[in-house]
This record gives structure tokens, C-alpha cells and sequence, in this order.
């Protein structure tokens, strides 16, 4: 039987790339969103592979219900979960006091609880076996607080963080975890999180995702803990840690402000 892999966020820019990624090594593919056309679509792009298996589960992961729903499947289908691919996220752009508090906390709900419940469910399983590892799909915006973005970057600052402390505690079980944080990637992520038209943004500038996605790869396959793919964005992580908080947000805050129309 192949190995199987759950990949949620699946349908677009990073976690599109890890099916592709996958499908190539001949996994079963058990691949999350939200959008069912978008299931579709992969599903017709990779349903047909006779190497491998791909099963598209909708479910809306800021909803705990359809989260558990998604579990219990897994349970259900009698297979096991040999890779862990934790890519969804939701953002929402703007300054706090005037953001949609729904809205942030479906981001909260996806980009934490979700992320946390699947992580305990399938990882207790690894660690019974020994076997198994976790790809988490942070972020640069881990490594600093994030005006016009602060519910996100903090999300993502949690998962990091939440990363390599039980990384730590499950170092010696067989199971690995890593966690990936790239920086800004050609994705649709930031238009789908902003209420307001985006400017001045060079996407030219910004990583592929397919480059993200196989940074990650190879550093899961080696059980690398921290994957800061580009040498730029290693080198802001370490400028995030050493200039002053109030200096840092500051900046980033004019900066992103010139993003809105």
C-alpha cells in the first residue's frame, strides 16, 4: 500500500505544489479545501495518476464540526497518516479596530484550533507507530508582530513556535516535525485577504511557489526542523530578532499602508 499524505489548504499556490509534489512520489493523496470546484479541478489533474491515489475532502476548517467530520473520515477509511501536511490559512487585511471580528476569528479558528486539533490527532497515531512526519506551512511573518495583518502574524508566530516545542518534546519517538517558513510567495493569498483593492505590490519580487513548496519537501525528508527557504528572507528573520520591536512594526506598518488604494 503507498504511503499516504493529508495535505490541507491543497488547491492553490503552496499546497497545489506539494500535490504535485506528492502525487510524483506516488503517495495517496488525501487533499483539503474549501472551494469544491477547486477539488474538482484537482482531482481531474491527478485523480487519473494509476501511481497514485488522490481523495479531495471539502471542509471548512474554521468550522470545528466539518474539522472533526474530516478526522473521522480518515479514521473511518482504515488508513494511516504517514505525512502531515498542515498548509491552510486565512488572513484578514486591514487596520484591527475597523476589520470584520467574524472574519478573524475564522482565521484564528483555521490558522490555530484546527491546525492544533488535526496536528494532536494524527500525530498520537505517528508516535504510537514510530513512524511519520509533519510539514507546518508558517511564515517569515512568524518572527515579527504584523500591522494591517496582526490576527495572521500572530497565528503564524503561534504555529512556529507551537512547531519546535513539541518537536522537542517527541525528539527521541521516530516522528519528525519541520516547519516552513517562507516569505511573500506569487500566491492569491494576499488579494483573498484584503477587503480593499492592493497596490504597489511586485509579485516579481516574490518566491514561486513550486520553489516553496519543494524547500519544504526536502527539508521534511530530511527531519530539518526550521526551513527559512531564500537567503534574503533568512537574513530578515535575523533582522526581525535584533532591531527593536517598536522600530520594526513602525516600518512595516508605513510599508503596508502603501499597499492600499
Amino acid at each position: 500500500m503507498n504511503s499516504t499524505v493529508l495535505i490541507t489548504g491543497a488547491t492553490g499556490g503552496i499546497g497545489y505544489e506539494f500535490v504535485k509534489l506528492f502525487a510524483a512520489k506516488n503517495f495517496h493523496i488525501i487533499a483539503v479545501g474549501r472551494n469544491q470546484e477547486e477539488l474538482d479541478k484537482l482531482y481531474s489533474e491527478f485523480g487519473g495518476n494509476i501511481d497514485s491515489e488522490i481523495v479531495c475532502m471539502k471542509a471548512d476548517l474554521s468550522d470545528k464540526m466539518q474539522v472533526y467530520d474530516l478526522l473521522n473520515y480518515i479514521k473511518g477509511s482504515g488508513r494511516e497518516i504517514d505525512v502531515l501536511v498542515n498548509n491552510a490559512a486565512s488572513a484578514v487585511f486591514g487596520e484591527f479596530i475597523c476589520s470584520d471580528i467574524e472574519e478573524e476569528i475564522a482565521s484564528i479558528n483555521t490558522n490555530i484550533s484546527a491546525f492544533t486539533i488535526i496536528t494532536k490527532a494524527i500525530l498520537k497515531d505517528m508516535v504510537r507507530r514510530g513512524s511519520g512526519r509533519v510539514l507546518n506551512v508558517a511564515s517569515t511573518a512568524a518572527f515579527k508582530p504584523g500591522p494591517l495583518m496582526a490576527v495572521y502574524y500572530a497565528t503564524k508566530s503561534y504555529m512556529l513556535s507551537f512547531s519546535i516545542a513539541v518537536a522537542s518534546e517527541i525528539k527521541d519517538s521516530g516522528v519528525s516535525i519541520t516547519v516552513l517558513c517562507p516569505g511573500p510567495t506569487k500566491t492569491k493569498f494576499l488579494e483573498k485577504s484584503s477587503p480593499v483593492e492592493l497596490v504597489n505590490i511586485d509579485y516579481s519580487k516574490m518566491a514561486d511557489p513550486a520553489e516553496v513548496a519543494l524547500a519544504g519537501y526536502s527539508s521534511l525528508v530530511k527531519g530539518k526542523q526550521l526551513e527559512i527557504p531564500g537567503l534574503k528572507n533568512k537574513f530578515n528573520a535575523i533582522v526581525a530578532k535584533l532591531m527593536p520591536t517598536s522600530l520594526l512594526t513602525d516600518l512595516l506598518y508605513r510599508r503596508r499602508k502603501k499597499s492600499i488604494n
